[in-house]
């Protein structure tokens, strides 16, 4: 058990907050945070004690059913405490009618249960699913809180003992500011190397995390055969001139090196210097080392094994205990942050994934050329409801549609699912009549309580049989429901955007609203680009502006192959050194090939 205080002096206010937050969110009569000491259980945060215990804020261990759950270092969930056999006699149910219990561990900064933040209730309870997911989200908060003071305590008393440790007591608001943005695990490691070189005086800083981003259970530790061997394999931040690390960026999971043999034996191992440390372990390629003394520290985070960090300093040194106390915060607060990038971007891939399932294949051949490209936003949580289609029907014409769904999460992501799905469907049933195609979509929207807003075109493209029309041409029928306007180039790259009149009103707003038809003629060898409006949109620019660099940019690439022209048009359009995307884009190329 580790003291995350060592007296009960603490400023109660944002512990009571945290306790009156679970007694409203859970609806209980009591909430408490419990640090558990040796020989008593004291709260910091209280809400709902009886006089006497709100009076002295503890009670002895006789009375604490909290003790368990930092014993247990797991959650204790009780429906009635009464017919538990380790409960029933205890002094919290038999005085302080404690009934219904449930625990969650708090954490302080090295990863320890030092306590629990619990609801009590004194009458029977089954605690829900989502009551466990509340106490745990807001124990996670509250042990969060428990650390920073407790390594705001660290970084003080060291630099109360010697003026030359002030200077690391600003290591860790450093590293907290610098890890504060990272998404990344590139991210996460240029925040490590800046604060390590510029806090510390190191001379090189790094991470290596786990083969395929995949923890391992520090129970699982060590690794049994070289069946089982995994591998460890290094972060290398933007501009990285660490020569070393890049020669041994994949290193075994085991102790034939220091980055693996801090993560087997879950301890720091530090070297004074080069010697000592190559004298151990004669395998590594030392061709291009730097610096003398080293220290090589194991990323873990809630019992799992995310990698490990190294120090190197450029002169000969032992770390005193301070320093090591400060390089234990370090790789907490780094691991912290690389397994919020893991997680990150884990949830991101599957939503990306989810939203390029949910994209079509092209139809191929005839008398169209066909091509797409999709781009998720810089915001990689952001899964957007951006989509195309393309079907070519039996008569040879062919529906295009373009869409993007308000919103920016798995709700709109499944709503444009629906959508496409829907209008194709409509599309197949019902012909050519784009206008009534989409009202058609509206209705239905409506009538099966389909969630969702959004904007579209929808486009019928068909061999033009007019007069004069040669092979090739194409009459192209459309509407748009207050989507970015399509974009036609002619053969020769002139540029027009296909906006005869106002756009209609979005789909899902009002399904009675009239839409209305357009028709164009197009020539053989011209380029229809249909497009979401994340392609054009600027901070602080008028969505004119955009459309005029669209059209300019189209023009420039139009005799490029479909597929190099949309990159071309995706990287000129799309992206400039002033402007991070943060909308999804989806883009649909037609070429008129005869």
């Amino acid at each position: 058990m580790s003291s995350v205080v060592t007296t009960g002096v603490l400023d109660p206010a944002p512990y009571d907050a945290y306790a009156r937050m679970v007694q409203r969110l859970l609806d209980v009569p009591v909430a408490l945070v419990t640090l558990v000491e040796p020989e008593r259980q004291w709260f910091p945060g209280a809400v709902g004690l009886p006089a006497e215990v709100e009076a002295v804020r503890e009670t002895p261990l006789s009375h604490s059913v909290c003790q368990y759950v930092v014993a247990d270092a797991s959650p204790l969930v009780i429906e009635d405490t009464r017919l538990d056999d380790r409960l029933r006699t205890s002094g919290a149910v038999v005085d302080l009618d404690v009934i219904a219990y449930a625990g969650w561990p708090l954490t302080d900064h090295a990863g320890l249960v030092v306590g629990s933040l619990c609801a009590i209730d004194h009458r029977p309870r089954a605690w829900s699913e989502d009551d466990l997911a509340v106490l745990e989200d807001v124990a996670a908060a509250c042990s969060a809180a428990l650390s920073e003071r407790r390594l705001r305590e660290l970084a003080s008393e060291s630099a109360r003992r010697a003026h030359d440790l002030s200077s690391r007591s600003r290591v860790l608001l450093a590293l907290s500011e610098a890890l504060s943005a990272t998404l990344t695990l590139t991210d996460v490691a240029a925040a490590l190397q800046r604060t390590a070189l510029e806090q510390l005086g190191c001379l090189r800083a790094g991470v290596w995390v786990t083969d395929a981003h995949d923890p391992i259970r520090s129970a699982d530790l060590p690794l049994a055969q070289p069946a089982t061997r995994r591998m460890l394999r290094y972060v290398s931040p933007a501009g990285d001139t660490w020569g070393s690390a890049r020669l041994n960026h994949a290193l075994a999971l085991d102790d034939s090196n220091p980055v693996g043999h801090s993560v087997v034996d879950q301890r720091a191992i530090s070297f004074p210097d080069t010697e000592t440390q190559n004298r151990r372990y004669p395998d590594l390629d030392y061709s291009e080392q730097v610096g003398q003394a080293r220290s090589f520290w194991p990323l873990v985070e809630r019992g799992e094994v995310l990698g490990a960090m190294a120090l190197v300093w450029e002169e000969r040194r032992v770390l005193t205990d301070d320093e090591l106390v400060t390089l234990g915060a370090l790789a907490a607060y780094t691991a912290q942050a690389a397994r919020r990038a893991l997680l990150t971007g884990s949830q991101a891939d599957s939503l990306v994934t989810l939203q390029r399932a949910l994209l079509p294949r092209l139809p191929e051949g005839g008398a169209l050329s066909l091509a797409a490209r999709y781009r998720p936003a810089a915001e990689r949580d952001q899964v957007g409801g951006d989509w195309y289609d393309a079907v070519t029907l039996a008569s040879g014409a062919t529906s295009l549609m373009i869409g993007d769904v308000v919103g920016h999460d798995v709700a709109a992501a499944a709503t444009m699912g629906t959508l496409r799905t829907m209008l194709r469907a409509l599309t197949w049933s019902h012909g050519d009549a784009t206008a009534q195609n989409v009202s058609r979509l509206d209705a239905a929207m409506r009538d099966l309580g389909v969630e969702g807003v959004a904007t579209l075109v929808h486009l019928w493209v068909q061999p033009d049989t007019g007069a004069g029309a040669r092979p090739g041409d194409a009459v192209l029928r459309w509407t748009n429901a207050g989507h970015v306007p399509p974009l036609l180039l002619d053969p020769h790259g002139t540029a027009r955007l296909l906006a005869p009149e106002p756009a209609d009103l979005m789909v899902g707003v009002d399904a009675t609203v009239e839409r209305r038809e357009h028709t164009a003629r197009v020539e053989a060898g011209s380029t229809l680009l249909l497009y979401t409006d994340g392609l054009i949109e600027r901070r602080r620019e008028s969505i004119d502006a955009g459309l005029a660099r669209l059209a300019a940019v189209a023009a420039r690439h139009h005799a490029l192959a479909l597929p190099d022209f949309l990159d071309a048009v995706l990287a000129d359009a799309a992206d400039d050194s002033d402007h991070a995307h943060d909308d999804d884009v989806a883009l649909l190329a037609v070429r008129f090939t005869g």
